[in-house]
């Protein structure tokens, strides 16, 4: 009997460690069953919750999409290329109240982390003038890759929820995701999660 838990114990370790080795729109495929078996019209908003939260936890550990952008102080950013650093992803606008009341943390992050191999990187649909705009009254030290919805749409395919967030490690895997604020709690929840990839 305990050669039979212990077989099936591997086969379901290899399996996952299988799994998470496929790239990541093969992963989001399997990821997505569940997710894709709701019926939306009638689902409640705790089982939608849940459901999203398990498909992205089954993300964890795949290597994280490549993309390509420009921020707004002109920088070109290529994820790939960013290997050897940890990478927080910030998906927000500018008139997300959960989003505006992160940003005083986050920016506490870019001070702490300050030359250590993070890098920060804040996506946003809004325009590069609405973005200016909001800057102006709330400074986000984060590179900002403004007029871009693509990057969480298409490369990652998350849902519309905000602020969003991705931790990629230094080999380029995704450790966290995680589709709601933290709040009270944003600077410490990063900073733990961070302080163990680095």
């Amino acid at each position: 009997m305990i050669h039979k838990h212990l077989f099936l114990l591997i086969v379901i370790l290899t399996l996952s460690t299988i799994a998470r080795s496929q790239d990541y729109n093969t992963q989001y495929n399997i990821c997505s069953e569940a997710f894709n078996k709701l019926d939306l019209a009638h689902v409640n908003d705790t089982v939608y919750v849940r459901t999203v939260q398990k498909r992205d936890s089954c993300l964890r550990g795949v290597t994280a999409p490549d993309f390509e952008a420009t921020t707004l102080d002109g920088t070109h950013i290529q994820l790939s290329k960013l290997k050897g650093q940890v990478v927080v992803l910030d998906f927000w606008y500018t008139r997300c109240e959960p989003c505006i009341e992160e940003i005083p943390d986050l920016n506490k992050l870019v001070d702490y982390y300050a030359n250590k191999h993070v890098a920060f990187i804040s996506i946003t649909f809004d325009s590069t003038d609405m973005v200016k705009e909001f800057l102006s009254k709330h400074p986000f030290k984060f590179k900002i890759i403004p007029n871009n919805d693509t990057i969480r749409r298409y490369v990652f395919k998350l849902i519309s929820s905000w602020p969003y967030s991705i931790i990629i490690n230094k080999d380029g895997k995704i450790m966290d995701i995680s589709g709601s604020s933290k709040q009270a709690n944003t600077f410490n929840y990063f900073r733990k999660k961070i302080n163990e990839l680095l």
